[in-house]
């Protein structure tokens, strides 16, 4: 029954946001990719990963949950920090699928607790220097899904990208940063891996308000990453590596392009992706996370056309 529900969804995803897979072009950058980590670092579970600066990435690991800190060390990254990640409490291990950092912290979106992994539990955690998370919302607004088909992706957009481009909620309202008091500098984009949906939320206080929801142009999503102009969503081996771009136009988001991985890329579970914030010789650095560490490697390293 879960195929055939998933089945249905691809449909509806590409058919409102996004470029069928047989459109996809090829990928904006070179088609040459390598490790980018030592053997067996990471092992399993690395899944989400977020540029701080060009050379601080934020990695987090879904099982036993854990945020990695890497800087560059030759060609590769070495991990700085290491640290176990729990509840607000102290208690509990968060299923952490995504991590993004922000001007206003480092964010990590969970799906369940994997010491009660029979049971959703959508959540935005945000942490400070330690273990425990220094703040917790509840997502709302999704609809019910398998506790490990949950939220899969996190990225963080500016308002001042939101309003220079006239963002609209739901409701058709222009979006207005002021209406949402204590939110921050920004909106939180979650994708939800069982419909490949992306929901839009701002924080507030304790709540998490849902201000809109819009297909990702990818029957699954397994990461959002914002780029300053446009917003990528990535799917793993289930679509064949393939990524969509997304920009808003008359105030929503929808898809610009589709592209298939890099060639030398193998199709393997890519669950993590991140774009420099940097631009060099007409290049951006990118890096991917491989959920199952094939041969031992969970990073990968690759560019992308500053241009695209």
């Amino acid at each position: 029954m879960r195929i055939k529900v998933i089945g249905v969804f691809t449909v509806l995803v590409l058919g409102l946001a996004g470029s069928p897979a047989e459109a996809a072009s090829s990928w904006p950058g070179d088609s040459a990719t390598k490790y980018a980590d030592g053997t067996n670092v990471f092992g399993k579970n690395l899944s989400g990963l977020s540029f701080e600066s060009p050379n601080v990435v934020w990695a987090v690991k879904n099982g036993p949950s854990t945020l990695y800190r890497l800087v560059p060390s030759g060609s590769t990254w070495k991990v700085d920090q290491k640290r176990a990640l729990e509840f607000a409490d102290g208690s509990g291990d968060p299923d952490a699928e995504g991590v993004v950092s922000t001007p206003d912290g480092l964010f990590v979106v969970v799906e369940r607790d994997n010491d009660d992994g029979d049971v959703s539990r959508p959540m935005i955690l945000r942490y400070g220097s330690g273990s425990n998370a220094v703040g917790e919302w509840e997502l709302g607004g999704m609809p019910a899904v398998d506790p490990n088909d949950g939220p899969e992706a996190i990225s963080w957009v500016p308002d001042s990208y939101l309003t220079r481009n006239g963002f609209k909620d739901d409701s058709g309202k222009t979006y207005d940063p002021a209406a949402y008091p204590g939110h921050g500098t920004g909106l939180f984009f979650v994708g939800l891996e069982a419909t490949g949906e992306v929901y839009v939320y701002a924080l507030q206080g304790s709540n998490a308000k849902l201000l809109s929801k819009f297909a990702s142009g990818q029957s699954q999503v397994m990461e959002l990453e914002f780029d300053g102009a446009k917003l990528w969503s990535t799917c793993d081996n289930h679509c064949g590596g393939r990524t969509t771009t997304l920009a808003i136009s008359s105030g929503k988001f929808r898809a610009t392009a589709t592209y298939n991985r890099p060639s030398s890329l193998p199709n393997v579970n890519l669950e993590g992706f991140a774009i420099s914030p940097t631009c060099v010789n007409g290049k951006k650095a990118v890096l991917w996370a491989d959920d199952d560490n094939t041969s031992s490697h969970a990073l990968r390293s690759g560019t992308l056309n500053c241009s695209a």
